[in-house]
């Protein structure tokens, strides 16, 4: 349709009025009123919205296809909250308001229908959707049909790429993707991550590929890649840098020319945001720019043309939080179409992102192939993006461990009843885990406020979680005791009805104790635990629920803060003893209250994706008790030359001289070798040009912790189950190293903070594992939990690198491992958080621990990012004390790669630990929810409800190609062995996030999954006959699982 614009001289629209001389007088003056009321009417509504020609033409060749992509970009979260951007609150602090964005370009879409828009972050749409009218509803749906309103990406949030866990990305992209398939029967085709501070290999098959993507535009480069793709024309690529896949999930990529999202300079129509003149088309005003402005816009073009092939290129149209007045917007770009169309050197349309990439790829154009990732990111010889891979590691750590519980309740749901399978009472947590993604959320570079806001969601959604956890435990394990237990397999099977209903979870949530509840203690990791220690002391037994959410079987360790001096025996669920030990907490554990506290450990055994049953007992202990054993405590004297502690396995010596660790041992793989344990504190840059902060890491060098000459503090502790060595390198500083008995990994504790400015000068932290490992310049690191990348220092794949950071631009993003090997061993750290890693030296393993920076980095955020244990910024408060554990591998070169992965799978999913009173002991044997024999390669990384007759199962393969010769392979998954109990009836296989339909498997219910592949289905069961179980119950049989 071609929209002409009214002027009274126009021969188009002059009218000639011809009247027959015997008509009224009055009829005439009548008449002529008319006419010029309807003239009046054609110019002011047709010159507001249908004034000029925005109808695209063919494409053409020989001119510059210039596609007008209209966005906005709406961070879930950053300098306000998400709830403030929404609504537009605290306006002091940023001019944003997501649902009148929303409101405005829905209402100005529709005015013309060659406007397009297209729009990303879920959680605000899924809102704005939520709070519509009808009549809004159903014009966003004919705006969607119309093609005119389109969705890139469509995630809950834009998520990071360096800091987020795979498993919460695809959470939070199929939350996204749900919403937009359920409202409007929609999937998208593009990704969109404009804003992320660098992109990673998963992000390209896995985000890309396997969700059925066509192609997908990042914003950010490092500056001297820009410049070169720029000069090389390889602004677009085929990207393929996964080691497994290859070429085969490549996708086609583009990289934005400004390194960021913006219009062309003064082609920003938001005049909230932006200082650039309107189009003035008026001849009769003194200000009219037609010409100029079209000039401007046409040599854009051509300037951004020179940087890609082919004769089509895509503008963005918007940027943070704009478009809030989107009649400003189109009214402007309707002339910007309409007079730049008669410049024969462009042709100018609306399109979208899904438009501009169909024209690529008809175009025949051939793009070059990249197959390294984006990282580490700078935007200048100093500006290195690579401090926001560590700052705020508790938040970080937070995220990573709600990630994994949102898993466990999960599977805990499926097992309490079809109607609680159909609940939404894990929605808030759900919600809260997806935020949390956001780019500038587990970043750590929000401000401090939105930070405790990111923070507190995830709080209250972890307990409506917990609520259910809790009365999960207790239906399966109750049911068991009153006999309702049927087969006598030790197999966890569904009830079709449970006793408990999603009300009762809530009250639970909200604190009503109802009858005898499981408890949990989440601060377990720092020895607190009010439950635990106050049963100690009044001698109240204790029942303990332990859960593992993996798919195979785990030995692993509990650890309980009990009062001093307790007497105390542990029992498994079959009533047999359980070997444990009593430990004086370091002091540094839980300063000021460490010497009233001791730690009481013991092993447990929990099958796949099941539970098992312990007993604490402080009286009436039976007499075939063994009382849990006293570690022996000792200050480590200067005059001992070496101490070893060893698990009979493990062993490390430490020099008693100095206080450090000088080597590690692992008898099972005869590997022995000189290692040491050391922290680095760099000296933030502060006031000399660019500064360290929540986004950029520059150190001015570092600051020793300890002078020539000084020692350690030592203390070692022995005990029958584990021993370790407390190191105390600064008043702030502690490392306790720990060896369990028959585990074939060292644990490393440490605790950072307050970290100290009396200086004035900012810190970050390392620790240093050194190592004989002849690893030269190569190391390698994870790539969101998936697969390992090579990395060389000082080297680039596709640019020559100029080091003017030697430590910065060396840094890279670390979720789940850092490693190196020779040819004879492999040692690597596996993380209970994500953080920034490197490997500066041969032998050297290095990762930051934590960050606390006195000025801002100049970056968006205006805070410096100094974290406090009372949250404020601006006061006398110490500050934030960190704490974390860290596996420590290693072993074979041979070896090494199957051993790292099967710590890293525990550090991914801790366990889930719930206590409860007693008055007496039921035998209560392993529970397991899987039935039969599973892989030890593969993960149930997600099993989710659907309804209740369906759920959506996800297996991710653990290995990479190549990667373990005994576990890099194909391997084959019943999938009626995660479903006891119940009888499957259909097999869907969808995409990554399930909103497309990839085909039935019929016939059989096993599949394969090749090395780092993930396959997702929707399986649809209904009860096993009775021939198949003689009990619905929900703890199935009595029989133990080992």
């Amino acid at each position: 349709m071609r929209y002409v614009r009214y002027t009274p001289s126009s021969p188009q629209t002059s009218f000639s009025l011809a009247f027959d001389s015997g008509i009224n007088i009055k009829v005439r003056m009548l008449m002529m009123a008319l006419v010029v009321l309807v003239l009046a009417l054609v110019s002011v509504v047709s010159c507001d919205s249908q004034c000029y020609n925005t109808t695209p033409k063919n494409r053409e060749s020989g001119v510059i296809n210039v596609h007008l992509v209209c966005h906005t970009h709406d961070d879930v979260g950053w300098l306000k909250n998400v709830d403030e951007y929404f609504v537009g609150s605290q306006q002091n602090i940023y001019k944003a308001g997501v649902g009148y964005i929303i409101d405005s370009v829905v209402q100005n879409l529709q005015d013309n229908p060659d406007r397009k828009f297209v729009y990303v972050e879920m959680a605000f749409f899924s809102r704005w959707w939520n709070e519509a009218s009808d009549a809004k509803r159903e014009a966003a749906r004919t705006l969607v049909k119309n093609k005119q309103l389109t969705f890139a990406n469509g995630g809950w949030c834009m998520h990071d790429e360096a800091a987020a866990h795979f498993v919460g990305m695809v959470d939070q992209t199929t939350r996204g993707h749900r919403f937009l398939l359920d409202t409007f029967g929609y999937v998208p085709r593009t990704g969109w991550q404009l804003d992320p501070f660098g992109h990673s290999a998963t992000q390209a098959y896995l985000f890309g590929h396997d969700l059925g993507f066509d192609a997908m535009v990042l914003g950010r480069s490092d500056h001297v890649d820009l410049e070169k793709r720029k000069l090389e024309k390889s602004m677009e690529m085929l990207w393929s840098p996964s080691p497994t896949f290859g070429k085969s999930k490549a996708i086609l990529t583009q990289i934005r020319p400004d390194g960021n999202y913006q219009p062309p300079p003064c082609f920003c129509f938001d005049f909230n945001a932006c200082a650039c003149d309107p189009i003035q088309d008026d001849t009769s005003l003194e200000d009219y720019n037609v010409d100029q402005k079209v000039e401007e816009f046409v040599q854009q073009a051509i300037l951004y043309n020179d940087t890609i092939r082919g004769d089509d290129i895509m503008f963005l149209m918007g940027s943070d939080f704009q478009w809030e007045n989107a009649n400003i917007w189109y009214k402007n770009l309707d002339k910007l179409i309409h007079y730049a169309n008669k410049d024969p050197r462009v042709n100018v349309f609306y399109s979208s992102p899904e438009d501009y990439f169909a024209a690529k790829r008809a175009s025949g154009v051939e793009f070059p192939t990249k197959s390294d990732d984006f990282f580490p990111y700078s935007d200048g010889w100093n500006g290195y993006w690579t401090g926001y891979f560590t700052s705020r590691p508790s938040q970080k750590r937070y995220a990573f461990l709600m990630t994994s519980y949102l898993q466990s309740a999960r599977q805990i749901q499926y097992f309490m009843g079809s109607s609680l399978r159909e609940s939404d009472v894990l929605d808030e947590l759900e919600n809260a885990v997806s935020i949390v993604l956001h780019h500038d959320a587990i970043t750590g570079t929000a401000k401090q406020a939105v930070a405790d806001d990111y923070a507190k969601r995830l709080y209250k959604g972890g307990e409506g979680a917990a609520s259910l956890l809790n009365q999960g435990f207790k239906e399966i394990i109750d049911s068991k005791v009153r006999g309702r237990g049927g087969d006598d397999d030790g197999v966890i099977r569904p009830v079709e009805e449970s006793s408990v209903n999603d009300g009762d979870v809530l009250q639970r949530a909200e604190g009503l104790d109802l009858d005898n509840d499981f408890v949990q203690c989440p601060l377990l990791n720092i020895s607190t635990c009010a439950f635990t220690e106050t049963s100690s002391r009044s001698k109240q037994n204790m029942q303990v629920v332990v859960y593992n959410n993996l798919a195979q079987a785990r030995d692993d360790f509990v650890h309980l803060p009990i009062g001093k001096e307790s007497s105390v025996a542990v029992f498994d669920g079959a009533m047999n003893p359980v070997a444990s030990q009593i430990t004086g907490l370091d002091p540094s554990v839980r300063p000021g209250s460490s010497e009233d506290v001791e730690d009481l450990g013991f092993a447990v055994q929990i099958p796949p994706k099941g539970l098992a049953v312990y007993y604490v007992l402080f009286q009436n202990i039976p007499q075939n008790a063994t009382l849990a054993q006293r570690s022996k405590t000792r200050a480590v004297s200067p005059n001992e030359a070496s101490i070893k502690i060893s698990d009979g396995n493990i062993g490390l010596t430490f020099d008693g001289s100095s206080g450090l660790m000088r080597g590690m041992e692992n008898q099972k793989y005869g590997i022995q070798m000189e290692s040491s344990i050391d922290f680095l504190v760099y000296n933030s840059s502060n006031g000399q040009g660019q500064n360290s902060g929540a986004y950029i890491f520059r150190p001015e060098g570092t600051l020793p912790l300890l002078n020539r000459g000084d020692k350690l503090n030592l203390t070692v502790v022995e005990g029958p189950l584990f021993s370790e060595m407390r190191q105390t390198f600064a008043p702030w500083l502690h490392l306790s190293t720990r060896v369990y008995g028959n585990r074939d990994w060292a644990e490393l504790m440490w605790r950072v903070g307050p970290i100290p400015f009396a200086d004035n000068l900012g810190k970050e932290i390392s620790m240093r594992v050194s190592s004989s490992v002849s690893s030269g310049d190569e190391f390698y690191t994870d790539s969101n939990g998936r697969d390992m990348l090579k990395r060389v220092v000082n080297y680039r794949p596709t640019w020559d690198l100029q080091v003017s950071e030697p430590v910065a631009g060396n840094y890279y993003p670390l979720t789940a491992a850092l490693a190196i090997h020779d040819d004879k061993s492999e040692m690597a750290v596996l993380l209970d958080r994500a953080c920034g890693g490197t490997s500066l030296n041969s032998g050297d393993l290095e990762f930051m621990v934590h960050r606390r920076i006195l000025a801002d980095d100049a970056r968006g955020v205006g805070e410096a990012l100094n974290e406090t244990e009372c949250g404020c910024r601006d006061c006398h408060c110490a500050g934030l004390r960190v704490a974390g554990t860290t596996g420590l591998v290693l072993a074979s070169a041979t070896d090494g790669p199957g051993l790292r992965r099967q710590v890293q799978a525990r550090k991914e999913s801790p366990l889930v630990t719930a206590f409860r009173a007693i008055t007496s002991m039921d035998r209560v044997s392993p529970l397991s929810g899987i039935q039969g024999k599973f892989p030890d390669n593969v993960s149930v990384m997600t099993f989710h409800a659907q309804d209740a007759a369906s759920i959506l199962i996800r297996l991710a393969h653990m290995y990479q190609a190549m990667e373990s010769s005994s576990h890099s392979r194909t391997a084959k998954v019943d999938l009626q062995s995660l479903l006891p109990g119940k009888q499957i009836t259909e097999i869907h296989e969808k995409s990554l996030s399930a909103n497309q339909d990839l085909g039935s498997i019929t016939g059989t219910t096993v599949v394969s999954v090749d090395p780092m592949q993930i396959r997702t289905f929707v399986v649809k069961h209904k009860p096993a006959s009775s021939s198949s179980s003689s009990s619905s119950s929900l703890a199935g049989g009595l029989a133990a699982a080992f």
